[in-house]
């Protein structure tokens, strides 16, 4: 097993290599078991999340073996690059990587812990969802483009929010897939980041108009562009 642990966290070397032991034997906290297990366990005295994520199939076990980064790498580098942008997501620990017959099969990403609610409970699940935290989503958003990230799932349940004094406090989750870009990405592929944000209409329309006016674009035909991006990808997912 290949293990990759920032060094501010190597004195838990030894218990981070016995998380796939303690996740067979259902020695933590399972958060979510899906296609993917999250599990909170204590590391050291302190809560931390691991992810593990889903055994790959022979295809894939070459691939990540020979061609290129596994997920829990890349999400280990990509925790390290948006804190280097300023846009704070959970601080990355440590990352495994297991192999059979010389082969990859499974990786785990190990974190600290975030504090916040999914963002789309307050805003999607709700029947009259509050402007102001709309508008700070969207203002996330802008900060995150302008430091050249663009999230590779840009969707509510992936903005943590936490109350503050001032306003609202986000992390960003499950950045895996994202991509950056020295400078702001371009405005279509701004635009073409937020189709994920919601599917829920009056909400994405809102949330589109906030983020035009914040960026000094054209509200109305911000909108048309951002409804025609949303028609499209909705009519893709019902075809597949």
């Amino acid at each position: 097993m290949k293990i990759t642990i920032d060094k501010k966290y190597s004195h838990l070397e030894a218990q981070i290599r016995n998380i796939p032991i303690r996740i067979m034997n259902d020695d933590c906290d399972i958060v979510y078991r899906g296609r993917n297990i999250v599990a909170r366990m204590d590391i050291g005295g302190r809560p931390y999340m691991v992810k593990q994520y889903k055994r790959v199939n022979v295809i894939q076990q070459v691939a990540y073996t020979f061609f290129c980064k596994t997920k829990a790498e890349r999400a280990f580098l990509f925790a390290q690059e948006f804190e280097r942008r300023g846009i704070e997501t959970p601080t990355a620990v440590a990352y495994m990587e297991v192999k059979e017959h010389g082969l990859f099969t499974t990786g785990y990403l190990v974190t600290e812990e975030a504090e916040g609610e999914e963002c789309h409970l307050l805003l999607r699940e709700v029947e009259h969802y509050d402007t102001a935290l709309a508008d700070a989503v969207a203002a996330q958003v802008v900060r995150m483009h302008k430091a050249g990230v663009l999230h590779g799932d840009l969707n509510l349940s992936n903005f943590l929010v936490t109350p503050t004094a001032d306003g609202w406090h986000f992390v960003m989750i499950d950045i895996n897939r994202s991509s950056f870009r020295d400078g702001t990405p371009s405005d279509d592929e701004c635009l073409a980041n937020l189709v994920r944000i919601t599917h829920r209409r009056d909400l994405y329309e809102y949330l589109i108009s906030s983020y035009a006016k914040q960026r000094g674009w054209p509200i109305t035909d911000t909108v048309a562009k951002a409804l025609h991006l949303l028609d499209k990808f909705e009519h893709r997912r019902l075809k597949l």
